[in-house]
């Protein structure tokens, strides 16, 4: 089982994220006595604001991305489009309704221009590649994924949902951009809410994390609430990870989740997270001060926030999954795997190149040379990655001699 992962952080995130596609488009193994692309593998894949970009056009149109990506959004300077459109007088009127928004118009032009029209019901035709986009529920503070599981607490059809509109709730930041508005039809469909809910919120005192869930997906069903509003998904988890790890809280172990997913007999599980985070370098001015404007303030207190947030995620992750597959293979009486295949800027053996690439701004355009050394970046970590390498000799050892 493999799992693919794409952080936020604008261009930069969706060209790093496309350059491990790349690689693992050209990396061969050996699986049940044929050679295979490690890209044909790939069970899952997750986004988070830019990084959902990629997510969504490869789980739409698999190889196509390698023809289509580049010219459609990598190289295209997407942040002076939109702007183009928020201040078209056209648009004025209707940016006056309360409930449509600048990413409302940005889910407009992604449709267009990007994602042409689709669906989650297209992904049907796509590599048969499970995806997830995740955003921020604002007024619960919480992830929010675009699953039919969460969109059954509201009585809504996922599939009718078009790739633009969760791809532009997935990377809606505050200020910039407003909230994508998802209508609620809670309490109109019969739905029934699993029993581990009613459970959870009758034994309290069990599981916690647990609990936290059970009553935010309780607050789900309340008819009064007419819309969910969903923003950037990187506030609440910008490595696309969490999902997984809450999964398995929910389901009450990790056995249980593989079984409802229809993969019991899995040997290996494998996890390769794009994490596209920057650290801007702080450097004296004259007079050796180191600037501290508003703009470099919130720059730098974001990203000690976002950096922190996710060291603590991976740990978390990392530390619950390996706890899972040692009880699972007890379970089993065979050897069940786990591999976390971390893949950030300053794993890069090059100074000049972690500099240069944790500089890069986090917006919706950057030159055609940032996007290449993106691109190279993401082959070079994955190949070079000792993670990785780690689970190619893993599936090696696993295929018939």
């Amino acid at each position: 089982m493999i799992v693919l992962a794409f952080s936020g952080g604008g261009t930069r995130a969706a060209a790093f994220a496309y350059g491990v596609l790349e690689e693992l488009r050209d990396t061969e193994v050996e699986i049940g006595g044929r050679r295979r692309r490690l890209l044909d593998e790939v069970d899952m894949v997750s986004g988070v604001s830019g990084g959902s970009f990629t997510a969504a056009y490869y789980a739409l149109h698999g190889d196509r991305i390698f023809d289509e990506f580049e010219g459609l959004f990598l190289r295209r300077n997407v942040q002076a489009a939109l702007l183009l459109r928020f201040l078209n007088p056209v648009n004025w009127f209707r940016l006056l309704s309360p409930s449509f928004g600048r990413s409302d118009l940005a889910a407009e032009y992604y449709d267009r221009e990007i994602f042409d029209g689709a669906t989650f019901r297209d992904l049907a035709r796509g590599p048969s590649v499970d995806l997830v986009i995740n955003a921020t529920d604002l007024v619960r503070g919480t992830r929010f994924s675009f699953r039919q599981q969460a969109l059954d607490f509201i009585c809504a059809d996922l599939s009718g949902i078009p790739l633009s509109r969760a791809v532009a709730a997935s990377s809606a930041v505050p200020g910039v951009l407003t909230p994508i508005l998802l209508r609620s039809y809670a309490g109109t469909c019969g739905f029934v809410p699993p029993d581990w809910i009613a459970s959870a919120l009758v034994h309290r005192e069990d599981s916690r994390r647990r609990l936290r869930q059970a009553k935010v997906l309780e607050s789900y069903l309340d008819p009064d609430q007419e819309f969910v509003y969903l923003i950037d998904g990187g506030i609440a988890d910008n490595l696309g990870v969490r999902f997984t790890f809450e999964r398995t809280v929910k389901d009450g172990d990790l056995e249980q989740t593989l079984r409802s997913a229809g993969i019991a007999d899995v040997r290996q599980i494998v996890m390769i997270v794009v994490n596209a985070e920057t650290e801007p370098e702080l450097a004296p001015e004259e007079g050796g001060l180191i600037s501290t404007g508003l703009m470099t303030l919130i720059r730098t207190v974001t990203g000690i926030q976002t950096r922190s947030t996710n060291f603590e995620t991976l740990e978390l992750v990392r530390s619950s999954f390996e706890a899972g597959v040692r009880e699972l293979s007890k379970r089993l009486g065979h050897d069940v795997q786990f591999h976390l295949v971390d893949l950030y800027f300053d794993a890069l053996p090059s100074e000049t190149e972690r500099n240069y690439l944790r500089n890069l701004p986090t917006s919706l355009v950057l030159d055609g040379e940032a996007v290449d050394r993106l691109r190279a970046a993401g082959r070079d970590l994955l190949r070079e990655s000792p993670a990785m390498q780690q689970v190619l000799r893993a599936i090696a050892e696993l295929s018939p001699r």
